[in-house]
């Protein structure tokens, strides 16, 4: 049985959006990890390297909220159109708790991954620092976050699979409130858009 166009449609849309609330992601872990390198030259003989990354991962956050923010705004502008596909007022809450759920379940396959390879114990000490790389990757805009609910005292905090979930309404608040803004005709307006000619 052949889908009906609005629903093929209305498929495509979501999963368009998805894939940008995701991109969005993938930028903030980008930049997230971006000065780490610097971090290290510069201040790892006066500290350790979880206190500038604490602060720094606070811009981090900030930043990615924006770019959900102006993804989700963008999203509902575009649905004010009558294109043939479902609109909800909820639909980027929905769009960003999808894609919250995606890097939830990729979190989990890297806790999964580390806690089977990259654990390294001793009878007096374990190291676990590889293993909580391992398993920030994903997480590095959050690392504020973990650091402040980690309760093991290490230098790189633990992402845990309960911690793991606050991608999740992170995603789904901003893109959503973007998406009520755009869809409402509240334009956010970053500059970076071509001016018409006259």
């Amino acid at each position: 049985m052949a889908l009906k166009e609005t629903t093929k449609e209305t498929f495509k849309n979501h999963a368009l959006w998805t894939g940008r609330v995701l991109l969005c992601h993938l930028l903030a872990v980008a930049l997230g990890w971006a000065p780490y390198a610097l971090f290290l030259l510069l201040v790892a003989r006066y500290t350790t390297i979880d206190v500038p990354m604490s602060i720094f991962s606070v811009a981090a956050t900030l930043v990615y909220g924006f770019m959900l923010l102006v993804t989700g705004n963008e999203f509902g502008a575009v649905d004010r159109k009558p294109y043939r596909w479902a609109r909800y007022r909820a639909k980027g809450f929905v769009l960003g708790a999808v894609a919250g759920v995606i890097v939830f379940l990729a979190g989990l396959l890297m806790i999964l991954v580390a806690n089977r390879n990259f654990e390294v114990t001793h009878p007096q000490f374990s190291i676990v620092n590889i293993n909580h790389y391992v398993r920030m990757i994903l997480y590095s805009p959050f690392f504020w976050f973990y650091k402040i609910t980690d309760a093991g005292g290490t230098i790189i905090p633990a992402v845990t699979p309960l911690g793991a979930l606050f991608v999740v309404p992170f995603c789904a608040i901003f893109t959503g409130a973007g998406y009520l803004l755009g869809v409402s005709g509240v334009n956010i307006d970053v500059g970076f858009r071509k001016k018409k000619k006259k």
